[in-house]
């Protein structure tokens, strides 16, 4: 009799252990899905954010790019305001220099021989006529808009100089020695011709002619003299 009643017991307590672990098992069952239920939200959240915050910097992207178009753009826009300005510039001072021109041109007939060789001797130095060895007066007469009697009517006019030749070679010494300072490292012969001159035996020539020195000899001597 006593035997039965511990089995009993042994079963009861075995049952209720059963029972037990079976609640058990269900409750951290519950409990594993709401953690994985509340993870799978928190993934969710973690997702949603790195999508608004990749599309955030896309748009951030986009928008400097924009920018950088705009600014691009911009200084096109400015670059050719300045172009144009420039051009308007260059147009009104073409356009000043060619009514001073006509200016000029009209006052000719009225000038004296010497004002109108103050006038020949600026259009030659501003057009650099007298460099070209070859220039001829029928050339130098059509580039000025003069006739070439009144050209050399002006130019015999003058105390020293009394020839278009003699002119000439006076310019192109002029600008000889202009070039012997300002341009130290250029050649004797470079010089000659861009002054005009045929060659440099005729320059040599013609200038210790002129000055009782050779070139080198004036160059060295302004040279020491600044």
């Amino acid at each position: 009799m006593q035997d039965t009643l511990i089995l009993k017991l042994i079963i009861v307590a075995v049952t209720a252990t059963f029972v037990a672990v079976i609640l058990a098992l269900v409750l951290s069952f519950n409990m594993v899905q709401k953690l994985m239920k509340h993870n799978t939200n928190l993934m969710s959240q973690v997702r949603e954010r790195d999508e608004q915050q990749a599309s955030t910097k896309e748009a951030f992207y986009q928008t400097e790019h924009e920018l950088q178009k705009a600014e691009e753009e911009l200084k096109k826009a400015q670059d050719k305001i300045n172009d144009m300005m420039r051009q308007a510039n260059q147009a009104d001072q073409a356009g000043a220099l060619l009514q001073q021109e006509i200016n000029d041109v009209a006052n000719v007939a009225d000038m004296t021989d010497e004002q109108l060789m103050g006038w020949i001797d600026a259009q030659m130095d501003r057009l650099r006529l007298h460099r070209n060895p070859d220039v001829t007066l029928k050339e130098i007469a059509q580039t000025l808009g003069l006739t070439q009697r009144r050209i050399t009517q002006a130019i015999k006019a003058r105390t020293e100089d009394n020839t278009l030749a003699e002119y000439l070679t006076t310019k192109r010494l002029l600008d000889g020695c202009r070039l012997l300072v300002e341009q130290p490292n250029w050649t004797i012969d470079a010089v000659a011709h861009e002054a005009g001159f045929g060659g440099t035996t005729t320059f040599r020539t013609i200038f210790r002619n002129r000055f009782g020195m050779s070139p080198k000899q004036y160059r060295e001597k302004k040279r020491l003299m600044d």
